[in-house]
Parts: structure tokens; sequence; C-alpha cells
């Protein structure tokens, strides 16, 4: 992973910064802070994290507005 494809992951899991990223990982801000790409690479599995969070916020994203739906659809059998 490159820095650009570091803060295209960011942007993409909506994390607003590497102090965010940080508390997210269990990782002291320093750690996360010091990956550059170049002399501190990002770690290899880094890449698989960011996937699997976007995957799981989208799926979090997903299943609130079914909740939603079935609530409503609830609702108005309710008053039927």
């Amino acid at each position: 992973m490159d820095k650009e494809q570091f803060y295209i992951w960011l942007k993409k899991c909506d994390i607003k910064n590497k102090n965010i990223l940080s508390k997210l990982l269990n990782l002291p801000y320093n750690t996360v802070n010091g990956w550059n790409g170049d002399n501190k690479p990002f770690p290899v599995w880094l890449d698989s994290w960011f996937f699997n969070f976007y995957e799981n916020k989208n799926k979090s994203v997903e299943l609130e507005k079914l909740k939603s739906v079935l609530e409503k659809i609830k609702n108005d059998i309710n008053t039927i």
C-alpha cells in the first residue's frame, strides 16, 4: 500500500484522520502517524483491514435501513 492508497481508504471508510484510525485499530497514535509508505511502510495487513471495515460498515448501514423498513411495515400492519 502506498500513501495515495492509504488516503483513498481513509476517505472511502469515512475515517477522518490517523487519530481516529489509531483508536479503531487500538494502536498508539505515534505508531499509526509514523506510517508514511516510504521508510516506515504501511503494515501488510492494513489493506485487508480497510476492506473488511468498509464491507462491514456498509452491511451495518444496510441492516439499519432494513430494520427501519421492517419497523414501518410492522407499524402499518398494526394500524390495520
